[in-house]
C-alpha cells in the first residue's frame, strides 16, 4: 500500500504539471489572438484614415485627362509634377507669403498660450483656492461650445480692439481658444509629478518660481511638448476663424489660401491635392519628428 501510494504521488504531480502548462498554453493563446484581433482591428482603422491621403497623393501627381477619366485609377498612370509647378508659379497662390503667415501665426499663438496655461495648470495642480472644482469645470465646459458658435462675439470683440484683418488678432483668437483643453492637459501632467520634488527644492532655497522653472517644468517636458505639438497643429490646420478674421489676400493662411486658389468656374483637382499635400506635409514632419515625445506625455499626463 505504501508503495502504490508513493508511486501515486509522482503521477499526480506529473498531471497536475501537464495540466498547468495546458492552461498556461491557453492563456498565451487567448492573448496571442486578442492581439492579433487589435492589430487587426487597428489596420481596418488606420486604412480608413490613409486611403483619403493616399489618394490625394496619387491624384496630386496625375495629369488632368486621368483625373477626369471615368476609370478608377489607384495609381498614376503617368506620373507628373506639373500640378506642384502650377502651384509654385502661379502668383495667385502666394504660397510663400502664406505659408509665412501661417508659421509666425501659428507659432506665436502656441507660444503666447503656453505662458498663459503652463501658469494656470501649475496652480490648479498645486494650490487650494474656493471655487477652484467650478473654475476648472468651466473650462472643460468651455472647450466643448463649437467654435463656429464663438465666431460672432469673437468678430465683435476684435472689431472692437480695432483688430480685424490683423495677424496679432488671429493669435490672440487662436492662444485662446486653446486654452481650456491645454490648462487641463497641463495641469495632469503636473499632478503626475510629487509635490515632494519641488519641496525639496524650496527647501534647498528655490523660490516657488525657481522650483517650476528648475524642477518641474524639465520633468513635465514630454507633456508640455505634446501640448506645444497640438497647439501648433490645431493652429495650423484652421481654417474658420482665419476666414472670418482675415480678409487681405496677403494676411491669408494657407487653409484659407487653398480655397481661394480653387477659383470658381472649373475646379482644378491636381493643382488642388497639391497644394493640400504641401500644407499637410509639415503637421506630418512635426508628428513623425516628436511622436515620442507626443505620446510618452500624453500618457503621462493621464497616468494619475
Amino acid at each position: 500500500m505504501a508503495v502504490t501510494q508513493e508511486g501515486e504521488i509522482p503521477a499526480r504531480l506529473a498531471h497536475w504539471e501537464r495540466t498547468v502548462a495546458a492552461s498556461r498554453r491557453a492563456v498565451r493563446v487567448r492573448r496571442a489572438l486578442r492581439l492579433l484581433l487589435l492589430y487587426v482591428i487597428a489596420g481596418i482603422i488606420a486604412a480608413i484614415c490613409l486611403i483619403p491621403i493616399l489618394w490625394m497623393v496619387k491624384t496630386s501627381f496625375e495629369t488632368p485627362e486621368f483625373i477626369r477619366s471615368a476609370q478608377i485609377q489607384f495609381w498614376p498612370i503617368a506620373p507628373t509634377l506639373q500640378n506642384y509647378r502650377d502651384v509654385l508659379e502661379n502668383p495667385n497662390a502666394k504660397i510663400a507669403r502664406s505659408m509665412a503667415n501661417s508659421v509666425i501665426v501659428a507659432l506665436l499663438a502656441t507660444l503666447l498660450n503656453l505662458t498663459v496655461t503652463i501658469a494656470a495648470g501649475y496652480c490648479l495642480s498645486r494650490f487650494e483656492f474656493r471655487g477652484k472644482l467650478v473654475f476648472a469645470m468651466y473650462l472643460l465646459l468651455f472647450y466643448m461650445i463649437p467654435r463656429t458658435l464663438l465666431l460672432i462675439g469673437l468678430f465683435v470683440m476684435l472689431a472692437r480692439l480695432h483688430l480685424l484683418n490683423n495677424l496679432f488678432g488671429l493669435i490672440l483668437v487662436y492662444a485662446t481658444v486653446g486654452v481650456p483643453l491645454a490648462t487641463w492637459w497641463l495641469k495632469g501632467f503636473f499632478d503626475s509629478i510629487p509635490v515632494e520634488i519641488e519641496e525639496q527644492a524650496m527647501i534647498d532655497g528655490s523660490t516657488r518660481l525657481g522650483a517650476l522653472r528648475q524642477v518641474i517644468l524639465p520633468l513635465a517636458a514630454p507633456g508640455v511638448a505634446a501640448v506645444a505639438i497640438f497647439l501648433f497643429v490645431d493652429a495650423w490646420n484652421e481654417y474658420m476663424i482665419a476666414l472670418t478674421v482675415i480678409n487681405s489676400a496677403d494676411l491669408r493662411t494657407l487653409p484659407v489660401q487653398i480655397t481661394n486658389f480653387i477659383g470658381i468656374g472649373r475646379v482644378e483637382w491636381g493643382p488642388v491635392m497639391a497644394f493640400s499635400l504641401i500644407v499637410a506635409t509639415p503637421a506630418v514632419i512635426l508628428f513623425a519628428v516628436a511622436q515620442r515625445h507626443m505620446v510618452s506625455g500624453l500618457m503621462s499626463g493621464f497616468s494619475k
